[in-house]
């Protein structure tokens, strides 16, 4: 789950928390306070209490003005909280916010089904190009990215997609990397794909470990960090564009 999710449900359930221990509270000191007004034991308090706060009507009104008071500050009190309650379980419903908790769950499962897949870390230009390769091969590939926005792009890819940081120790273990075939850290950062690399080696020493590096000196880092092999993609490019320029050098010679 998301940490986005995450931080809704727990918010959702301190309200319930919150609700509920109100309602207890109400409960007590309605008992209480029916039993010292009116003279009867707390049990018949409770009860009345809690026909007052439900509204049945079930129970004689009191006897004296105490008693008339205590059932109108539960009727007030005990009818706002109740309210307060179907609002809370309304909007966790209406927001969206069960049906992404439900997504990340079908997600979850399906990539505790994966193995021998491709944990791919960060989806921007390069991280995007890796998945796709990945899928025409037909390989299972799990995305991770903290942005959100990515999410929709994943998905139109056919990858599954972890909201988070890559570094993360939790995040990686979510993304299945006991079962991974690699791991590969493609986020612009060099310093976080030393640290992708760093956690993914610490939790399994013999994954395959493939690093970005967008300056010289973070591949020997990366290396040092437990990366396998290091890809900078502006040295490869520079290399591929010096080997296509010198290819045609004997052409030129021959035309001559």
């Amino acid at each position: 789950m998301n940490r986005h999710h995450q931080r809704e449900l727990m918010q959702f359930m301190r309200r319930l928390m919150l609700l509920m221990v109100a309602l207890l509270a109400l409960v007590l000191l309605g008992s209480l306070g029916f039993a010292a007004a009116e003279g009867v034991s707390p049990a018949y308090g409770l009860i009345w209490t809690l026909d007052t706060v439900t509204t049945l009507g079930t129970i004689p009104e009191p006897h004296d003005t105490g008693g008339r008071v205590i059932i109108v500050v539960l009727e007030i009190v005990g009818i706002g909280t109740l309210f307060y309650g179907l609002a809370t379980v309304a909007e966790f419903f209406v927001s969206g916010q069960l049906s992404g908790v439900l997504d990340e769950r079908r997600t979850q499962k399906m990539i505790d089904s994966y193995t021998d897949h491709y944990i791919v870390c960060g989806f921007g230009r390069v991280g995007r190009q890796v998945a796709r390769d990945l899928r025409e091969r037909h390989a299972e590939v799990v995305v991770i990215d903290p942005n959100s926005a990515h999410r929709e792009a994943a998905a139109d890819d056919g990858v599954m997609y972890i909201e988070g940081q890559a570094s993360d120790d939790h995040v990686l273990l979510q993304a299945g990397i006991e079962r991974a075939a690699a791991v590969i850290a493609c986020v612009d950062s060099d310093a976080e794909n030393i640290y992708i690399a760093l956690s993914a080696r610490e939790l399994r020493a013999d994954i395959k470990v493939i690093a970005r590096a967008s300056q010289e000196d973070a591949e020997h880092k990366l290396i040092r960090a437990g990366a396998n092999e290091v890809i900078s993609p502006y040295k490869t490019t520079g290399k591929a564009m010096a080997r296509m320029a010198l290819d045609r050098v004997p052409s030129e010679e021959r035309e001559a």
